[in-house]
């Protein structure tokens, strides 16, 4: 057991011996779980982002993929430890991504459109309450989102929007299960 998942079970405990009204215990570490897995991996990549410079592009990056992987969905990781890993991992190398906005990152947003046109919505079964009649005008809104960069041009967002893509395609699935068996 991870540092995450401990604390979210010690904070568990604690809060059905001092709450009696309180959810099941099961409930309120999976909640917290959530919370504190967020918090660290937002925490992290924000703490590095500030000490190398990047905080206003940290900001960018957090906020754009955010944004984008609520509309998208996406790859889960099994263990929260590897998901806070991975979360302040790409929300540090979004941040960092600043360059001229040339050629290659206009490819890098269209790559990104088709690649939303194809997967999204993407493994939100059962994390989303919104009906599947929806679904459709998911795609749109990762497509008019992702366009929105073709006028801005900041290479973050198109950072952003790119690894989010990575992470609905069946390749970011095989990568993570390699991934996942070699490291745990």
């Amino acid at each position: 057991m991870n540092f995450i998942d401990r604390s979210a079970e010690s904070i568990a405990k604690s809060i059905r011996r001092n709450y009696d009204k309180a959810g099941s215990e099961a409930v309120l570490k999976y909640s917290l779980n959530l919370v504190i897995n967020t918090l660290t991996a937002i925490m992290v990549a924000f703490l590095f982002c500030t000490f190398t410079g990047h905080l206003y592009q940290f900001l960018i990056a957090f906020i754009s993929f955010i944004m984008i992987r609520f509309v998208t969905g996406g790859m889960h990781m099994s263990s929260s430890l590897t998901c806070c890993i991975m979360t302040a991992t790409i929300f540090v190398i979004a941040s960092l991504t600043d360059f001229n906005y040339d050629k290659v990152f206009l490819a890098l947003d269209s790559i990104s459109i088709v690649i939303f046109l194809i997967t999204v919505p993407n493994d939100i079964q059962g994390f989303s309450s919104l009906d599947s009649k929806y679904y459709p005008l998911l795609k749109l809104i990762a497509v008019l989102i992702v366009s929105s960069n073709f006028i801005i041009h900041s290479t973050v967002l198109t950072a952003s929007f790119i690894i989010q893509a990575f992470l609905t395609t069946p390749i970011a699935y095989k990568a993570r299960d390699i991934l996942e068996r070699r490291c745990l």
